[in-house]
């Protein structure tokens, strides 16, 4: 069984400051799976669009994707989701129990970067 680890450690250090540096990412954060931000980062120098509450973001975001997790016998496991608005991508990512929650700028092409944000959350993971 895997486990997450959610305290503001070297790995998290680590696989925050990676993932703000790829280009035109904005946020990088950890979502439980009853919807509460954990822990999470803006790039340095990013004022946030949304004037709103992370809470109902990240409500939203857990719901979304745990309510698709009905569909993982018939279609297979989902790998990600991506929510674009005409300001900007959100990126849902699921990690076991809780999710990733990227935000990025509406022109970036996600896909390029996306097995790299995949491959770097994987280091995020401790296998128990």
């Amino acid at each position: 069984m895997s486990k997450l680890i959610f305290e503001k450690t070297s790995n998290w250090e680590s696989t925050s400051k990676y993932i703000l540096s790829l280009p035109e990412i904005r946020f990088f954060g950890i979502v439980n799976s009853m919807g509460n931000l954990v822990v999470g980062n803006y790039k340095k120098g990013i004022v946030p669009i949304a004037k709103i509450d992370h809470y109902k973001i990240c409500v939203e975001h857990a719901l979304e994707l745990f309510m698709k997790k009905d569909l993982d016998n018939s279609l297979g496991s989902l790998d990600y989701i991506v929510s674009k608005r005409k300001n900007i991508k959100i990126i849902t990512i699921p990690m076991n129990d809780s999710l990733a929650l990227i935000s990025a700028e509406s022109t970036t092409k996600i896909e390029p970067i996306i097995e790299d944000i995949i491959q770097s959350l994987k280091d995020y993971v401790v296998n128990n």
